[in-house]
């Protein structure tokens, strides 16, 4: 066994890239994938085949899931027993079973933290699960003595259509914290308006359940009384009946209780340490109470903030504030009690005191729990308000996921930034999956949102998902999917990536993209030109705007998946979503002239120091800091760019400068200094301030990047990566549908310049010239630049590419084909989409054969078969011979050598997606397929479409 691993550097040593590793790059960079077990009704056997699967199609590794998802609770007895039997000894000889298999196919394997999410079960009592602060509310006359019980809260559980999120608590487990009296000033449109200056802590009024207190005279009062006590919420899935309480986050002593339970000595784990077990994973924090709270919360508060929050509680009273559903599940909700118009300064501290318990209390000592047994821990750190930049970068392995913040680079890259920004060299993301696109995934859309991701950061996919094959006759003919099937048909989720997917023949191709990607991106240190200044702390996924110029927001595929599908206008107009709305031209101006760029929060911008005119943050380097329309900064934040600027840092402002701060202690004073401290740096002479983002082009031009754009490109994401050396990786990726040539200029100190195809590993070497090096990158398609400070040795280059721009059509082929799709037949046929032809557009696979006359054959010429418009692979026949397989654009073939002069035929194998044959399905009544029924108008376009063509490149 091989010696247990210590922290993130043991388990990701620094390495620089090296062209013939790349090549070949080792199956330990590819991606995972989450492998749905349903719950513990699984066998050792078919476990360990499907790990040798796994290692047979280019999976680095997996992380185990088993929950309840999509099982049928009212199934045959022992079969939901079986199901319902997680943490039993059984389930842990499974695990074994599997981690066994494991280690002799090279699958790394990580756990998620239980059953379902968030973490807990059977094992979490009550008084150790997650801790709400709650209200409750009496009246009384102003002037006259009170003597009443204690108002005490009602429960009022939200749930959700289909689940049991919550069960009943033990009153006797709550506890008072307060009670806060205040003059009542109106009632209005649901809130409660109260008098501040009339604000009183009366808690010592308070025995044996009753308040005796002398109210002042005048007018009604309030007497809001605070209590803390479980909220009741229970793991979402769990595995497990009873299925227990949610551990509480914000208690790290009740955490590791959690942790010896779930992963200690009787689980018999611990042989499995480091190898072949990495992480524990713990999913978003989907946490569903109003007002997260801890014991000795308010001392920690007055600690952390310099004043006491007790008497302004009433401003943080919320129906679903700290609820990661509230957006959808009580939308348009408000604070339930008004004090004044500073309020939001008590929630902003109460918000940040949350965010550092969840990093001190939770996810630093989870790291320091599994590193003590040679493993890490890897989180989704949000869901709750809080700094999600600073939190991802507490984390061993931060995760981000495409499901939240409507898969916008505005979410993913604040997880990212905060990897950057703390040194954490992996970035994992929770991949391929949006509600209500089931059976849309394709080749394509995996390369899309791969590539989309890895421009934004993200340096390992994790794959959602993979069901374990499991068929009970409850589901349909492709088996188990947990989030898409008939035993919950209003949950229809993407992806199934299985042997059941019409497309896991390509997987193997998809991953050894991915696997190649991955190691150039975690090769070396992340490098961003310039950082943008985010300040909030209470980010709710509904308040992420998408960029106007990104693709498949929400996972909506423009184009391609039917316009019904197409994902509503986020309409929210608070102060966060009109952020983002102003920070996006200026995002895409950045991009256009190849400038990279990060978030930054106010704990890393108040750690920064001037490096030789630059910024330098835990010993990231970054050119300058960019201020864009904010609402507020932390007074300590702009003091220290008042110190930066002073020492010729590069600063930007764009729109009006921040005049106050977000805290409520001395907030007109620390608003004052804040306002002077930025006002004096915008005065430096290496500080900007703009107004209009074409301003940007010259300003772009002071800070002189090692690798720029000869132009402006409109249809680029791009990410940096700096080796030891001074060589540099840019992963260039091409939002559009187009061929799109692209040049850059880099500084005279790379010695050589090297385009790389992640697709097939070719490595190109350009001559770098006055007008710098160019390349053409394929519609949807990406490249890879190397500016290395040492020549390429010649073996490890490739031939340049055929120049398709130049090439000629020899024959057009969009006529005369046989086109076959199960019992559907069309003879003598132009190419069409089966949604236009009733009896094609349920159908699956088909086969479309034809022929052409080629004259004369020049064994000097390159001939291409372009398929124009594929939806979705094609497998290429030439003369009963397979010449290739396409499963992205272009759908263009090098055919040459199964041509010959005469007569050729051509037979082209499509796939479609699964999603036609199951809507049809649904149609004709198959109630194993209802999850589909009534999305008849939702078909996926299929078949080739063209238009088809023979071309040809002479040398």
């Amino acid at each position: 066994m091989p010696p247990p691993k210590t922290g993130v550097e043991g388990w990701f040593p620094a390495y620089d890239f090296d062209a013939n590793t790349f090549k070949t790059a080792p199956k330990a960079y590819g991606p995972f994938t989450r492998w749905w077990w349903p719950g513990n009704d699984v066998t050792n056997e078919e476990l360990q085949r499907e790990i040798k699967l796994f290692a047979a199609n280019g999976f680095a590794g997996v992380e185990i899931e088993p929950f309840a998802a999509g099982i049928n609770i009212n199934g045959p007895a022992d079969q939901l027993a079986r199901q319902l039997s997680w943490d039993s000894a059984l389930f842990y000889q499974h695990v074994a079973a599997t981690m066994e298999q494991a280690k002799l196919s090279s699958i790394t394997v990580d756990m998620n933290a239980g059953s379902g999410w968030p973490m807990g079960g059977p094992f979490v009592s009550q008084d150790s699960s997650v801790l709400a602060l709650k209200y409750a509310e009496a009246t009384v006359q102003g002037g006259q003595p009170v003597n009443v019980d204690v108002p005490r809260p009602v429960p009022q559980a939200p749930q959700a259509p289909g689940f049991n999120l919550f069960q009943k608590t033990d009153p006797s487990l709550s506890r008072l914290e307060a009670v806060i009296a205040a003059k009542l000033v109106k009632k209005d449109g649901g809130q409660t308006y109260l008098d501040e200056a009339s604000l009183q802590n009366i808690t010592s009024s308070v025995a044996n359940g009753k308040i005796s207190w002398q109210a002042p005279a005048g007018g009604e009062w309030r007497i809001i009384a605070f209590w803390s006590g479980p909220d009741g919420e229970i793991p979402k899935a769990v595995a497990a009946n009873p299925p227990g309480f949610v551990a509480d986050p914000l208690d790290s002593n009740k955490v590791m209780v959690a942790y010896n339970h779930l992963f200690g000595s009787r689980t018999g784990l611990p042989v499995y340490y480091s190898h072949p077990l990495r992480a524990v994973f713990n999913d978003s924090y989907e946490f569903m109470t109003d007002r997260h709270f801890t014991q000795n919360f308010f001392a920690y508060f007055k600690q952390q903030r310099g004043y006491d929050i007790i008497n302004y509680l009433p401003a943080n009273m919320q129906k679903g504030y700290n609820n990661a559903y509230a957006s959808f599940m009580m939308p348009g909700e408000k604070p339930v009690y008004v004090l004044g118009d500073e309020d939001w300064r008590l929630r902003y501290d109460y918000d940040l005191t949350v965010s550092d318990l969840m990093r001190n209390q939770f996810i630093l000592p989870s790291d320091r729990w599994f590193e003590k047994k040679g493993m890490l821990h890897r989180t989704q750190a949000y869901g709750v308000k809080m700094d999600i930049i600073g939190n991802s970068g507490a984390a061993d392995i931060p995760e981000a996921e495409q499901l939240a913040g409507s898969n916008s680079e505005g979410f993913v890259k604040l997880i990212t930034s905060g990897a950057h920004l703390y040194n954490k060299p992996v970035i994992t993301q929770e991949s391929f999956v949006f509600q209500g696109r089931a059976e849309m995934t394709t080749p394509q859309k995996i390369r899309l949102l791969a590539d989309k991701a890895f421009a934004s950061g993200v340096n390992q996919i994790i794959y959602h998902g993979t069901p374990y094959k499991y068929q009970t006759g409850e589901y349909g003919s492709e088996g188990y999917n947990p989030f898409s099937s008939a035993t919950m048909p209003f949950i229809n989720f993407s992806s199934n990536i299985n042997e059941s997917s019409p497309f896991w023949g390509d997987v193997k191709a998809i991953n050894q993209y991915i696997t190649r990607v991955q190691y150039a991106l975690r090769s070396g240190k992340p490098h961003s030109d310039v950082l943008i200044y985010f300040p909030f702390v209470d980010l709710a996924d509904a308040q992420v705007v998408n960029n106007p110029q990104e693709i498949m927001p929400s996972g909506y595929f423009k184009g391609i998946e039917p316009e019904s599908s197409a994902p509503a206008s986020n309409n929210d107009k608070g102060v966060i979503s009109e952020w983002y709305r102003q920070l996006w031209p200026v995002v895409n101006k950045l991009e256009a002239l190849g400038i990279t760029w990060e978030f930054v929060n106010d704990a890393s911008l108040q750690q920064a120091r001037q490096d030789n005119d630059k910024i330098n943050i835990r010993g990231n380097m970054y050119d300058a800091v960019i201020v864009a329309n904010v609402p507020y900064m932390q007074l300590a934040t702009a003091q220290n760019i008042d110190k930066l600027t002073q020492k010729h840092v590069n600063l930007l402002v764009v729109g009006a400068a921040p005049e106050k701060q977000p805290s409520f202690l001395n907030y007109q004073q620390n608003d004052m200094a804040t306002k002077q401290a930025i006002s004096a740096a915008v005065k430096q002479h290496t500080s900007t301030s703009i107004t209009d983002v074409t301003a940007l082009t010259a300003w772009v031009k002071s800070l002189h990047p090692a690798i720029q754009f000869n132009n402006e490109y409109n249809f680029t994401r791009q990410i940096e990566r700096d080796m030891s050396d001074g060589s540099r990786i840019q992963f260039i990726w091409n939002m559009s549908d187009q061929w799109q040539p692209i040049s850059l200029l880099g500084d005279k100190g790379f010695k050589g310049y090297y385009f790389i195809d992640a697709e097939t590993g070719a490595i190109t070497g350009v001559e770098n010239s006055a007008t710098g090096v160019g390349t053409t990158i394929k519609p949807y398609g990406s490249v890879i630049l190397y500016a290395s400070k040492n020549k390429l040795p010649d073996e490890v280059l490739s031939p340049a590419p055929d120049n398709m721009q130049s090439a000629t059509i020899l024959a057009s082929l969009d006529s005369n084909w046989t086109i076959k799709a199960g019992d559907a037949i069309a003879n003598k046929s132009t190419l069409f989409d089966w949604r236009t032809k009733p009896n094609f557009i349920y159908q699956g696979k088909a086969s479309y054969k034809t022929t052409f006359k080629l004259d004369t054959k020049e064994e000097a010429n390159k001939y291409y078969l372009d398929m124009g418009t594929v939806y979705y692979t094609a497998d290429v026949f030439i003369n009963t011979k397979r010449a290739g397989e396409k499963i992205w654009a272009p759908y263009l073939l090098d055919i040459s050598q199964y041509l010959k002069a005469g007569i050729n035929t051509i037979e082209i194998q499509v796939t479609p997606t699964n999603r036609n044959v199951f809507i049809g399905e649904a149609v004709k009544g198959n109630a194993k397929y209802v999850q589909f029924k009534g999305a008849d108008k939702a078909v996926m376009p299929a078949g080739l479409l063209g238009p088809v063509s023979i071309k040809v490149v002479q040398p």
